[in-house]
């Protein structure tokens, strides 16, 4: 009996710890800045270094559905961005500078711009098992002066031990990505 406690309580700690996705994630907050200031943000179109074709749009959308579900900021509506980014002449592959970050802040009217990259954002197969895999960078850039606020850089996957022992369905990618850009806001809220 006190055998079977012991195996019990083993598989009972193995199954808990392993039943949640892995979890990455970096954080940077320039020291000094209250973000408090900050009310109106624009969500700019996100560098895509993922496979999808679609992938920095549907991170683009979950961000900004995100943001203003918290509360955390208003958002511009990303058509009027879009408007002015054609007019900037400026592409997903665009590297901002300082100016035209300040340039398109003021075209806007807001406080603070939000840039992102998709780094990962796949569905992972091994063997018969398979998976979603998402990782993305924030970055909240102050309009005024160009200069980096804050930045996260976070990865999440869906793999899951028991998951794949017993042939439970794990998390979709749209799941996925909604609980990484949950995890990465938290901070700013």
């Amino acid at each position: 009996m006190k055998y079977f406690k012991v195996i019990l309580s083993l598989f009972l700690f193995l199954f808990i710890s392993s039943c949640g996705s892995s979890y990455v994630q970096k954080s940077f907050v320039r020291s000094g800045v209250d973000i408090g200031y900050i009310k109106k943000v624009a969500v700019l179109t996100f560098q895509n270094n993922s496979q999808d074709n679609f992938a920095a749009e549907r991170l683009r959308n979950i961000v900004i559905t995100e943001i203003l579900s918290r509360g955390i900021f208003d958002v511009i509506d990303k058509s009027l961005v879009d408007t002015v980014l054609l007019e900037e002449g400026i592409t997903e592959q665009t590297i901002y500078n300082k100016i035209t970050l300040r340039r398109i802040a003021k075209k806007l009217g807001v406080q603070a711009l939000i840039t992102g990259s998709v780094d990962t954002y796949e569905i992972v197969r091994e063997g018969t098992y398979s998976y979603p895999v998402v990782a993305i960078t924030l970055t909240l850039i102050d309009g005024s002066t160009g200069e980096i606020v804050w930045r996260a850089s976070g990865s999440l996957t869906g793999y899951s031990t028991i998951g794949r022992i017993f042939g439970l369905k794990p998390k979709d990618l749209t799941q996925l990505s909604f609980e990484l850009v949950q995890n990465l806001l938290k901070q700013l809220s």
